[in-house]
């Protein structure tokens, strides 16, 4: 395997032991038994564990902005409603563990490995300024993202508490496009 294959291999894996045992999971150790390869040949591509989670994070980011980029543009068409924009960025999230790993990694103050999030974030407000949209994406977005995050780490237990049905979130969330981006 070239470089390039070696490191897929290893993103493909930690993102597995993400998605399979959480974030605590995706260590150097276990990616590396997992692929069967070295701990030194992990640090040899990504430097370091959080060099392993910037990776995984930004192979994320672009699954999720992919997905959401999909959804806006069908949006813009006026193919999807908000509520459809809602459901794939939040299924998006969970299907990716991308709650999970963006609370992992800042709670252990690696916050650069999430350099690639914010980067994403900030090219999708790009591209709704770069044609002109004057709506408050900026709020819009800063809602969708942290109600999403939020969802994929504690929505069904917090809406057991208030005794919600989970997809209240998603309404209001839906609700929230609708009237700051109609």
């Amino acid at each position: 395997m070239d470089a390039a294959e070696s490191k897929a291999t290893a993103l493909d894996a930690a993102h597995a032991l993400l998605i399979e045992d959480g974030a605590a999971a995706v260590t150097l150790q276990a990616v590396a038994a997992r692929i069967g390869r070295t701990h030194a040949n992990l640090l040899h591509h990504f430097g370091s564990a959080a060099g392993l989670q910037r990776a995984l994070a930004e192979r994320i980011a672009e699954r999720i902005a992919a997905s959401i980029g999909a959804a806006i543009a069908s949006r813009r068409r006026g193919e999807a409603s908000p509520r459809d924009v809602v459901d794939i960025m939040f299924d998006s999230f969970e299907r990716e563990r991308a709650g999970e790993l963006i609370g992992w990694v800042a709670l252990n103050r690696q916050r650069e490995a999430l350099a690639p999030v914010y980067a994403v974030i900030g090219s999708i407000l790009a591209d709704f300024r770069a044609v002109g949209d004057r709506r408050p994406l900026d709020k819009v977005i800063l809602g969708l993202v942290l109600l999403a995050i939020g969802d994929s780490l504690v929505g069904g237990e917090i809406a057991e508490a208030t005794g919600l049905e989970r997809v209240t979130v998603r309404e209001d969330a839906a609700a929230l496009i609708a009237a700051l981006a109609p």
